[in-house]
């Protein structure tokens, strides 16, 4: 059972990692599409997609501490 809990472990840092990856990765791809021919409509595009990706990644860490302050187990 111990192996359980520690692959559910692993599993939950790799996607809270993944997470954090991919949306740094997405806002870079789309910064660079922004300064391939930057006007307003794309300026406003990168700004709610990292305002939304900055949201989901606080959320995502304010559980995780909360989960680990509580001493809950995954």
């Amino acid at each position: 059972m111990d192996g359980l809990k520690l692959v559910r472990l692993a599993l939950s840092v790799i996607t809270d990692r993944l997470i954090t990856i991919l949306s740094l990765s997405m806002s870079c791809g789309l910064a660079c599409w922004v300064m391939w021919g930057p006007e307003w409509d794309r300026v406003a595009t990168l700004g709610i997609f990292v305002l939304f990706s900055y949201l989901v990644i606080t959320v995502k860490e304010r559980n995780n501490a909360r989960s680990n302050e509580t001493g809950e187990e995954i």
